[in-house]
């Protein structure tokens, strides 16, 4: 008989690997035991990855030529880890505590052109955004799939984390345009997860976006202090855990963050070392 596992992911954009705010390393770390996560992935530079671990007493991949700007680390043994030659993004087979073996993907998705810039300053047609979305990010989010397609093909619990700069189709439809300038869009990197049979943990545990956007663009873009010179900075949910597995069930999902952060100006003394809020879902295997 099986035995049933527990286990809680945070997926976790660093901003600069916490070079943006005062003593970030510690709190990275800080952040990462407060949320009870037992496996992350951290985005924008790897090298919290090692740095965290080592203060934790956890396992951890970081690729070491610099390639994959992610790493992960975990409080359970990596059994075998790698990256995607010329993407952000790495790979590890983690076994849980009852000898279960899941695959935890972890990448972060180039950043520009903004698609939501487009439509909400540039009233840009939805089929350019599209187009720009395939060409910016669609071709790196086809990467990661092919990559994962085998794993996916055999059923072992897989999960992809990341950063994907890119909001998500099921926030931006039809019923939701009011609160899109106008738009409905099928973003191009949350449809392909969806085609390959990826869940969405958190719109799974929220399915009603007016009810629980999940924003975690920005904890300090916010729209008072916007990034650049946009007029006001858009707020959306870029940060996701997607899953896949016959045996695999999210019980739950929320975004984190830790204290009440200042926003961009006023940051760098912010407990919470990120400009991104994480994301942690915890799941069930049985």
């Amino acid at each position: 008989m099986k035995q049933q596992q527990s286990v809680k992911i945070m997926t976790f954009n660093t901003w600069l690997g916490g070079e943006a705010v005062r003593d970030g390393i510690n709190k990275i770390a800080k952040a990462v035991e407060l949320s009870g996560a037992g496996i992350v992935g951290f985005q924008e530079t790897p090298e919290p990855g090692k740095a965290v671990a080592e203060k934790l007493g956890w396992h951890y991949f970081q690729n070491k030529n610099g390639e994959a700007n992610c790493s992960v680390i975990s409080r359970f043994p990596i059994l075998e880890a790698s990256y995607i030659e010329g993407m952000s993004a790495v790979l590890a087979h983690i076994q849980l505590p009852s000898g279960q073996v899941i695959l935890v993907a972890v990448t972060h998705l180039y950043y520009d052109p903004y698609g939501p810039y487009w439509a909400m300053f540039d009233k840009r047609s939805v089929d350019d955004i599209i187009a720009m979305e395939n060409e910016a990010r669609g071709w790196q989010m086809k990467l990661v799939l092919q990559e994962l397609a085998p794993h996916l093909a055999s059923d072992m619990p897989l999960f992809l984390m990341g950063d994907f700069n890119a909001p998500s189709h099921l926030d931006w439809s039809d019923d939701r345009k009011a609160q899109h300038e106008g738009y409905a869009v099928r973003w191009p990197v949350s449809v392909q997860a969806e085609e390959a049979g990826l869940l969405d943990s958190y719109r799974v545990v929220h399915p009603d976006p007016a009810a629980m956007p999940g924003i975690t663009w920005s904890t300090v873009h916010t729209p008072e202090h916007p990034w650049g010179d946009n007029p006001f900075e858009p707020q959306d949910r870029i940060d996701f855990i997607y899953y896949h597995g016959s045996n695999v069930k999210v019980v739950s999902s929320e975004v984190f963050v830790a204290g009440e952060p200042k926003g961009f100006g006023s940051h760098e003394d912010n407990e919470w070392p990120s400009d991104h809020a994480a994301v942690i879902s915890t799941f069930e295997l049985l």
